[in-house]
């Protein structure tokens, strides 16, 4: 008996070996044979129907010579090739680099603004099919060409390109000047039979303000990606949305109104606003405002048209003071409330109005609430909620509570 419990434990041990040596073998050939992808971007091709740009990463170490102990970092080289499909295009790296692309690190898909137009269905649905490729990775269309994009993209803040593309979308969080976008949420949106699809716009910096009106007294607020008067060693910036119909660029959405955007699907997470001021002596006042609960909104149809009510409830507080300004005074408190809902209600009719009547795309899914009034899915498809949504009209109620700032008003309390 002793003899077998050996001899079971001597097998035991003998294929966990082997099991060990296979997988240090793996991956050593994973480092050294694989080239892992950190961004795709796609162009309009010159003389194929695609040019298919590749940014790789490429480790480098360094041992510290004083302590022993190592640093890692990494730096980027971009491709490209025309071809006809993006797999044709994977394949003739493969042979050109002398590595299998590997596209299981990718944080970032880069399509230019041309190739939008045309339509993307076909290369969206070749990557989200590869098995390697990360549904998560964010989408983002660029008004330079994509492989620009990828050139000038540079981490300043971050030695690794892959996080600096992770972390860089979520801006949006504070700023609500765009939204963070993945290629599965994009395709499941364009998919819909009641919604449309939107992406990050991008560009380099070029400081291309001529499009700003000259007598806006937010003027940050009206800028998209390559507009922004920033100088700086990165070369890029992500400002405002692309807006699909299907799987078609339609138009895009500057920093106002994508906060206008993530308002209205209740994804503000907090933003800056400058209204006029009603206050004497002071000309603007600038207001951090965030939602105090979500947006509602809600369909009719009027003889097939409709008609669609959005109620929004906002905090605020005060980002700009003076001696002026008492907030503990109600009556300014008032002035100043409704002096921004007044503003939002604005912003936010002319932002949905656009949408519909300009752009002809339901990026906010209002289609959702009109389901109810068909009983079939026929009866759905043949209403065509898309069709219909470029005739709505629209009614937007704004409720702000002013908060004033706390540190002031305890201070004023405890005197």
């Amino acid at each position: 008996m002793n003899f077998k419990v050996r001899k079971i434990f001597a097998i035991f041990i003998l294929v966990l070996l082997l099991i060990i040596s296979s997988s240090n073998y793996y991956g050593i050939k994973g480092i050294d044979n694989l080239a892992y992808v950190v961004a795709i971007g796609l162009d309009i091709g010159d003389t194929e129907n695609l040019n298919l740009s590749l940014q790789i990463s490429v480790p480098n170490n360094s041992d510290s010579s004083s302590g022993g102990s190592s640093s890692q970092s990494s730096s980027v080289v971009v491709n490209s090739i025309e071809c006809p499909s993006i797999s044709t295009g994977i394949t003739l790296f493969n042979s050109y680099l002398g590595k299998e692309v590997n596209l299981s690190h990718c944080k970032v898909l880069v399509i230019s603004e041309n190739l939008a137009a045309r339509g993307i269905e076909e290369y969206l649905y070749t990557l989200i099919n590869d098995v390697q490729f990360r549904s998560d990775s964010n989408i983002i269309v660029s008004k330079c060409d994509a492989k620009t994009y990828l050139e000038y993209s540079t981490p300043v803040l971050d030695k690794v390109s892959a996080r600096y593309y992770e972390i860089a979308p979520t801006s949006s969080e504070y700023t609500g000047y765009t939204e963070s976008i993945t290629c599965n949420e994009f395709l499941s949106a364009m998919t819909y039979s009641s919604a449309e699809a939107v992406a990050i716009l991008g560009s380099i910096n070029s400081d291309q303000t001529q499009n700003i009106p000259s007598e806006s007294s937010n003027k940050e607020s009206y800028y998209t990606a390559g507009q922004t008067p920033i100088s700086g060693e990165s070369g890029v910036e992500n400002m405002g949305l692309a807006v699909f119909n299907n799987d078609k660029l339609v138009g895009e959405l500057n920093g106002l109104e994508s906060i206008c955007h993530l308002i209205i699907s209740n994804k503000l997470k907090n933003a800056q606003i400058r209204i006029s001021s009603p206050i004497e002596n002071l000309d603007y006042i600038d207001l951090y405002i965030e939602l105090e609960k979500q947006s509602k909104s809600s369909v009719y149809l009027t003889n097939s048209t409709p008609y669609i009510k959005s109620k929004v409830t906002v905090n605020a507080k005060m980002q700009s003071m003076n001696s002026n300004i008492d907030l503990n005074d109600q009556n300014i408190t008032s002035k100043i409330e409704k002096s921004a809902e007044a503003f939002l209600e604005e912003k936010l009719s002319n932002y949905l109005y656009k949408t519909s009547k300009e752009l002809h795309s339901d990026i906010d899914q209002f289609g959702l609430y009109a389901l109810k009034y068909f009983t079939t899915q026929d009866e759905w498809k043949s209403y065509n909620w898309l069709h219909h949504y470029k005739d709505a009209f629209f009614d937007v109620d704004v409720n702000l509570n002013l908060r004033s700032s706390y540190l002031l008003v305890n201070t004023s309390e405890e005197e």
